[in-house]
């Protein structure tokens, strides 16, 4: 030790200390190594350093793996072997259990690639009291929440194939292990340049293109989620199904950009699958096909509307204009709720006269807006013109109206335009026989006792109302 101090020493001044007190002398040796001792108060935060956040693989922190063995401890699995998948915001390590094997994802704390994730929380009702930003183990620990949730939300519905989670620690999520004999199933993105043997027979591309559209829709209407990362990357192909993985960006309906997220996945769907040879639907199909709340979420009338539209596309094939039509369709603006359609009235107005057809506008999917109320019409279906005298009546009513709104200046007069419209509705056609006007207002008649059978009583509606407020 002493030889130790006589080579530490070399480096300094000689300090001669033969004639000095044992104080001086302390003090001697306190100036002689100052440079050397921090002599500052020690505070709590001064004694972490960088190595404790230092990782393995970028994900293998000290508490993540304190997790870990504690988890192993407990008997949820007996053995982890390598990392199995790699991403931006996690790492997925392969581990046996005591009745399957099982994926253990653990997310990324001290090195954080993925930071843009404020769009996906944004409207979330769980996440409406906030999160922490200040320390990313708190931020990745509510992130691996929101996953764990939305994995137990699609579990739930019942038919979509994806992991079932087990249990969450931190910033560490179990779930079951999608593959055989202890290898994770391929992507879809692999398993199109034929790397599928051991995981099932040859894929059908078209029979995996409908099972994705069910999925997407079950996941909409069932789930109230939107995946808004879909992708082949975001796919595993087993057993002749694709399955879903990665929902820990899943989006609400509340959230603001729902629906461009939806339109992304969408697109991702269609432009894979077209390299694989399959007839897709267009974007706006298959966007509808999802947000389309007039059908039922599941069943034989879904299916059957369904097949109507894979057999349409398989017809039509896909060409430059269906092209142009998609790019268009991702840009525009979709209202989600009636309120944020600044004409409205005006859209209604024209619908019902006929002057433009629910195809014209690009919200009624989504707010369930129909030609004709009350009753709704299916999507697809051909907008009906009605002959009878009530309804031409308030078509040329509202021909006036708009006339007088917004048509009255650009050159003719308002009594000009009112002649027009009276003119062009006259009530019987001309050189109409007796017995031809007897039998239009009988059938007038009938058609309107038969829409009373229907009709809804006002005292009904009234309590409604009370009972709302």
């Amino acid at each position: 030790m002493s030889s130790y101090m006589d080579d530490l020493c070399d480096d300094y001044e000689e300090i001669s200390l033969e004639n000095c007190s044992y104080s001086d002398r302390t003090k001697a040796l306190c100036h002689k190594y100052e440079n050397m001792i921090d002599f500052s108060m020690i505070n709590r935060d001064q004694i972490r350093d960088k190595g404790d956040r230092a990782t393995t693989d970028h994900a293998l922190d000290k508490r993540s793996v304190a997790i870990l063995y504690k988890m192993m401890s407990q008997g949820e699995f007996a053995v982890i072997n390598g990392c199995i998948s790699t991403g931006k915001e996690a790492n997925v390590y392969h581990a046996i259990g005591s009745k399957s094997d099982l994926a253990i994802k653990v997310y990324m704390t001290s090195i954080l690639p993925f930071k843009s994730r404020s769009k996906y929380v944004e409207g979330d009702f769980r996440m409406r009291h906030g999160y922490s930003t200040c320390s990313s183990w708190r931020l990745v620990s509510k992130w691996a929440e929101k996953e764990y949730r939305n994995l137990i939300r699609i579990n739930k519905a019942g038919s979509i194939p994806t992991p079932l989670p087990i249990k969450l620690k931190g910033v560490v999520l179990l779930m079951t292990l999608i593959g055989k004999n202890g290898y994770p199933a391929p992507k879809l993105k692999d398993v199109a340049s034929g790397d599928w043997p051991e995981f099932g027979p040859p894929p059908d591309w078209s029979a995996i293109y409908r099972q994705i559209l069910q999925n997407v829709r079950t996941l909409f209407q069932k789930c109230r989620l939107v995946h808004a990362d879909l992708s082949e990357y975001n796919l595993l192909y087993m057993d002749g199904q694709a399955w879903l993985i990665d929902v820990s960006q899943a989006v609400e309906h509340e959230c603001e950009q729902a629906l461009e997220f939806l339109r992304k996945d969408c697109y991702n769907v269609n432009a894979f699958f077209r390299r694989q040879g399959v007839n897709t639907l267009t974007l706006r199909e298959f966007f509808e096909w999802v947000v389309d709340p007039t059908l039922p979420q599941e069943g034989k009338e879904a299916y059957d509307y369904l097949d109507t539209l894979l057999t349409r596309a398989q017809m039509r094939g896909f060409n430059q204009t269906l092209e142009i039509e998609d790019d268009a369709f991702r840009r525009v603006y979709v209202a989600r709720r009636l309120e944020d359609v600044k004409r409205f009235f005006s859209d209604f107005k024209r619908l019902k006269m006929g002057l433009i057809k629910p195809e014209d506008l690009y919200y009624t999917a989504v707010t369930g807006v129909r030609s004709g109320l009350p009753g709704g019409k299916r999507v697809g279906e051909i907008v009906s013109e009605e002959n009878e005298d009530s309804e031409q009546e308030c078509k040329d009513k509202m021909a006036m109206e708009l006339e007088e709104e917004g048509e009255g200046g650009r050159g003719g007069s308002g009594d000009e335009g009112r002649r027009v419209s009276s003119h062009n509705s006259s009530r019987r056609p001309r050189d109409e026989s007796l017995e031809s006007k007897r039998s239009r207002k009988k059938a007038v008649q009938a058609a309107k006792a038969q829409k009373r059978l229907t009709k809804i009583p006002k005292h009904v509606k009234k309590r409604a109302r009370k009972t709302k407020s």
